[in-house]
């Protein structure tokens, strides 16, 4: 058993995921406390298998369902699926990612679990929701933050060219909003003594996300373009080119802009005709770039970010992901967490009485099979039936 420490300690979670959103979700309850249980087929789920270019370095699947137990059950077996019901018994939360109606025909969809146990809190993500004409299809961050309007907007301006996030926005927005989601559900449960259903999707969770875009739409009827870097509604806010690189500033105000002036030893800028106010840089952005980097140029962005902070101006470094690791402040918060001898990026939430903390390391299918079903009241012949059967398998043992 997990050691009964953190926010969540003593909640118990079946987690039915595959890919990211959903094992996302149920990996940010396991970093709080939560009792995770990985329940994946015998051969190991589709994640297991995205090795990238580093197969020996880097696995996908580990990154997303690190904190967890794992077991292995054939869900398409009665006995395997009957497995899920006895755990579901007494288990607080279900999260699952299959097509909408797949579960159901298994006999572990909401209503038949929740029949099981009233309490359950059951978590649904799908690509495209529950309901609707795109129910059944399946959905891919990529196809998502494309039909959101997320890709029409993502690149150089002016540029035709599809561009997305690099970042998987509507997977990863998904799993948070419906760990949110299971979290609300469970505040509920404590005044009503009953679970609900709880759901969300790729594309909801990313359209979400397009508040400027969407607000301007909605107030002007304009519809967003690609900007590049360039911030919507203020200028300068965007990277800017200095002597050895570029850096990046956010000047949204009036104030700002006079401090930033000061800052680059440009005070007579503050009020040239064009740049004097929000609207005039917007209109002149161009030009004001060219200027500024005129004058940035001078110095290394290292010169220009001590004085931009001197005058309390928001800027900083454009770092790659391995600059970004070993900044002073991203140190210092500790976001990094070590578990069975490897790192992982930790769940960025502090809680200062019960800290997230890394507990184990990403499990082999099936790593803890018997374990789990024998606290869970399964007699050990029960168990062992169920592995000879095919319906329930455990870890693989490496060939010394």
């Amino acid at each position: 058993m997990p050691d009964p420490v953190g926010a969540l300690a003593g909640l118990k979670v079946l987690d039915c995921t595959h890919v990211i959103a959903g094992a996302y979700c149920s990996m940010v309850l396991a970093d709080l406390g939560a009792d995770v249980v990985k329940i994946e087929p015998p051969a190991g789920e589709s994640t297991r298998g995205m090795l990238g270019l580093r197969a020996d370095a880097f696995r996908a699947f580990d990154h997303v369902n690190r904190n967890k137990r794992a077991i292995a059950l054939d869900l398409s077996t009665e006995a395997g699926a009957n497995v899920v019901r006895r755990l579901a018994e007494t288990a607080d939360v279900f999260v699952e990612n299959y097509r909408p109606g797949a579960l159901d025909r298994m006999g572990l969809g909401y209503d038949q679990l929740a029949a099981i146990n009233p309490r359950l809190v059951y978590c649904s993500v799908s690509g495209f929701g529950l309901d609707g004409p795109y129910r059944g299809r399946g959905g891919f961050d990529l196809v998502t933050q494309a039909m959101s309007g997320i890709m029409s907007f993502v690149g150089e301006a002016g540029s035709e060219v599809p561009c997305s996030t690099a970042v998987p926005i509507s997977d990863l927005n998904a799993g948070v909003f419906a760990a949110v989601g299971v979290l609300a559900a469970l505040q509920s449960r404590n005044a009503t003594g009953k679970g609900q259903h709880v759901e969300t999707s790729l594309l909801e969770s990313a359209l979400a996300y397009t508040i400027w875009e969407t607000g301007m739409y909605l107030s002007t009827g304009e519809v967003a373009k690609r900007n590049g870097a360039r911030h919507r509604l203020a200028a300068p806010y965007e990277p800017l080119k200095t002597a050895d690189g570029h850096i990046v500033v956010g000047v949204n105000s009036q104030r700002l802009w006079s401090r930033f002036c000061r800052a680059i030893e440009a005070p007579e800028l503050a009020d040239e005709a064009g740049f004097d106010s929000p609207s005039g840089r917007m209109k002149n952005r161009d030009a004001l770039q060219v200027r500024l980097e005129g004058v940035l140029a001078r110095e290394p962005g290292a010169y220009w970010l001590a004085r931009l902070e001197a005058e309390g101006v928001p800027a900083g470094p454009l770092n790659d992901i391995a600059q970004a690791w070993d900044d002073p402040q991203i140190k210092a918060r500790g976001l990094l967490g070590e578990a069975g001898g490897r790192r992982f990026v930790k769940t960025p939430i502090k809680l200062h009485d019960t800290p997230v903390r890394l507990t184990r390391g990403p499990a082999e299918v099936g790593q803890d099979t018997r374990e789990v079903l024998a606290e869970s009241g399964f007699a050990s012949d029960e168990i062992e039936a169920l592995i000879a059967s095919g319906a329930a398998a455990v870890q693989r043992e490496v060939p010394a």
